[in-house]
C-alpha cells in the first residue's frame, strides 16, 4: 500500500525505487534518517554511536521522537507479513493508503 498524502506530495514509485543511503541527490539528513528507519526496523539494539551522532546533528529531540514513532508505527505490518498471515487488499498491485478527517484508515472498495 502507498499513502494517498505521500502521493499527492510528490511519491511515485520511481521516487521509491531510488530511495536508498546511496542516492547521490539525498541530503546528510535524508541518509541518516533513512539509515534509522532501516535500524529501527532491522536491529534496534545496534543503532551506533556514529548513527546517533548524525541523527542529532540534523534532527531536535522532537522530530527524533517523531520519526520513531513514524517508523514504528508504519512498521506494524512486519509481523503479520513474516508469519504469512497478511492478506492483499487488492491481489497484485499497490493500493492507495487513504485515512478519513479522525485519522481512520478509509477501506478501499
Amino acid at each position: 500500500m502507498r499513502s494517498a498524502v505521500a502521493k499527492q506530495h510528490g511519491l511515485d514509485e520511481r521516487l521509491v525505487g531510488q530511495l536508498s543511503a546511496t542516492d547521490p541527490d539525498l541530503t546528510d539528513a535524508q541518509i541518516a534518517a533513512i539509515d534509522f528507519a532501516t535500524a529501527l526496523m532491522t536491529d534496534p539494539a545496534g543503532i551506533s554511536a556514529d548513527l546517533r551522532a548524525r541523527l542529532h546533528r540534523h534532527y531536535s529531540r522532537e522530530q527524533l521522537i517523531e520519526l520513531a514513532l513514524d517508523v514504528m508505527k508504519w512498521s506494524y505490518q512486519k509481523v503479520p507479513v513474516a508469519l504469512g498471515v497478511d492478506s492483499e487488499v487488492n491481489p497484485g498491485r499497490l493500493t492507495d493508503l487513504v485515512f478519513d478527517d479522525d485519522g481512520n484508515w478509509v477501506r478501499p472498495t
